[in-house]
């Protein structure tokens, strides 16, 4: 008697055998896509089945997986160098912000299509931190380095302000926070900050030592202000971290008086990861430490043995853990949310000014994936576009089109192993349906592992009648792309023996290095062609998969 296969049923399409007696029945199995996102946790035998073994530029969304977007080049001339820092200056109204990048010794407006422009210059260190702060006088963009004068930024001009202190050397100020209408600096390689009387940019700053409470020694990283509130009220905390990870919060708006100002706590967590480790979301914090990503409010209150747990990283804590081990002391660590893309962004250096990938986080589902191909050292949203700061002197806007720049997206992955009901029973997989939505008629490449094997063969699928162009192959004038999305069902031929399997897929969006593409080509990286970036926005996505398998008798 054989044993019922739930989820499994005898297939209707002309693959179906007919069943005799002894006979070995085709049957089909629903595969869903892995919008459950990368999955660098859990045991290969145990992965829930909507969740990635790989999930390479493939991003989750609630429903089904596509592949990203491109960039394209945005604004370039900052220097022959590496960007190293993308500042926003965020004005009374959004037309009127401006962003700013740092190359070599110089900030450059990069704010508009085309060529950076020359904004201040002579300094020794473009790896600047920097805050918003406004006060009667107007308002500004201050950043720091720890190595120059402190910059000023105030619509117009750029202007070094005047810091004097009893000890205080201000370019020496490496990290800056705007905690209760005061600037809050951090003192390079040493355990303690300096603040400004209220509402100043400029003018004699107190010295504020933090070794007394931080016992475990190093040195202090950063400043971050932790809000209960959602807002700028009277709940906000001021938060210090060290290189060894101790976490000193206190509550107050006067660090001179002890009637408004008390130490909350001291707190041990992981060791942070540079000094762009804080990134403020909505009313709490986000702290990337070589544990994870953690969230303020659950991390202080959290053992750091079970900070997985809480970690907003926990699906890929395992990636996470050999890349902060491996990488952490590689400038370029930073987490940028995204809020039109739905996404956090964690840029992972792999070679310090070299390159770089990044773990992408759906901010609806929590679901993760990684993209490859952006070599990024910084990352900023300015009105809801995405850019980052390159190698060669060029600003990307990110998000944006089916290529990166000159090269193919290569998008890869990979779903969890699945028994289909029947953990004990041999299977000989046959053909794969991938289930697509897009506006190309070419399909991924699919293909079977079995038994934890990475032993996929990509095999080519069949294609319908072409309703456009080619997906990655098409060329300005000599194709046309299609311009709604359809539904693609087609089969292909697989070949795979085991007890479990898991789908691979791959798909390429854009054109090769070869093919310049219509709209958005440099000429010498001197200037833009157009000023309509990529036109050509491709859609590829994977809503599910069926397999027609051939069941063997239970062991």
């Amino acid at each position: 008697m054989r044993a019922p296969l739930n989820n499994i049923r005898a297939s209707r399409s002309p693959m179906r055998q007919k069943s005799v007696a002894g006979s070995r029945v085709s049957a089909t199995a629903p595969v869903p896509a892995p919008v459950g996102g990368w999955d660098a946790v859990s045991p290969l035998a145990q992965m829930p089945a909507d969740r990635a073994v790989t999930l390479d530029n493939w991003f989750p969304q609630p429903g089904y997986i596509e592949v990203r977007r491109g960039y394209i080049p945005y604004c370039i001339g900052a220097s022959d160098g590496p960007i190293e820092s993308l500042m926003i200056y965020n004005a009374s109204t959004a037309l009127a912000s401006r962003m700013f990048a740092a190359a070599a010794d110089s900030i450059y407006d990069v704010t508009t299509l085309g060529s950076a422009i020359s904004s201040a210059t002579g300094f020794s260190s473009a790896r600047w931190q920097y805050t918003n702060f406004a006060t009667a006088g107007g308002h500004f963009l201050v950043c720091v380095n720890g190595q120059d004068a402190p910059q000023n930024y105030d619509g117009t001009n750029w202007t070094a302000p005047s810091i004097t202190g009893t000890g205080i050397t201000a370019s020496n100020f490496i990290n800056v926070n705007a905690h209760k209408n005061r600037l809050w600096f951090v003192i390079r390689d040493s355990m303690d900050a300096a603040y400004l009387p209220t509402n100043s940019i400029s003018g004699s700053a107190s010295k504020f030592p933090l070794g007394a409470v931080c016992g475990k020694g190093g040195y202090l990283v950063a400043m971050t202000t932790w809000t209960h509130d959602g807002g700028n009220g009277p709940d906000d905390y001021a938060v210090f971290i060290t290189s060894r990870g101790q976490v000193a919060v206190y509550q107050g708006d006067d660090p001179s008086s002890s009637s408004s100002w008390a130490l909350v706590g001291v707190y041990d967590m992981g060791p942070p990861i540079g000094h762009r480790c804080f990134t403020k979301v909505a009313g709490d914090v986000a702290l990337v430490n070589i544990d994870g990503v953690l969230p303020l409010s659950r991390a202080l209150t959290t053992d750091r043995g079970a900070a997985i747990g809480i970690a907003i990283t926990g699906n890929i804590n395992n990636a996470m853990n050999v890349a902060a081990q491996n990488y952490k002391d590689n400038f370029g660590w930073e987490l940028v949310p995204f809020a039109k893309g739905t996404m956090a962004i964690l840029n992972v250096p792999v070679a310090e000014l070299s390159s770089a990938h990044q773990y992408v986080m759906n901010t609806l589902t929590g679901a993760w994936c990684r993209f490859t191909g952006w070599n990024a050292n910084c990352f900023a949203v300015l009105n809801d576009t995405l850019y980052f700061g390159g190698n060669e002197g060029i600003v990307n806007q990110a998000w944006t089109g089916s290529a990166d720049n000159e090269d193919e997206i290569d998008a890869v992955g990979q779903t969890a192993y699945q028994y289909f009901n029947g953990r004990g029973r041999l299977k000989q997989f046959k053909m794969i349906q991938p289930l697509l939505t897009a506006n190309v008629t070419s399909r991924p490449a699919v293909g079977i592992s079995t038994d934890f094997k990475d032993n996929a063969a990509l095999g080519i699928p069949t294609s319908a009648a072409s309703v456009g162009a080619v997906y990655g192959t098409a060329v300005y004038d000599s194709s046309v792309y299609a311009e709604e999305l359809e539904t693609f069902t087609d089969w292909t031929s697989v070949t795979g023996l085991g007890y479990a399997a898991s789908v691979h897929f791959r798909a390429r969006s854009g054109l090769g290095e070869d093919n310049a593409l219509w709209d958005r080509a440099f000429w010498d990286y001197s200037a833009v062609w157009s000023a309509g970036g990529d036109s050509t926005e491709v859609t590829m996505r994977i809503n599910a998969f069926n397999l027609i398998m051939e069941n063997g008798e239970f062991l």
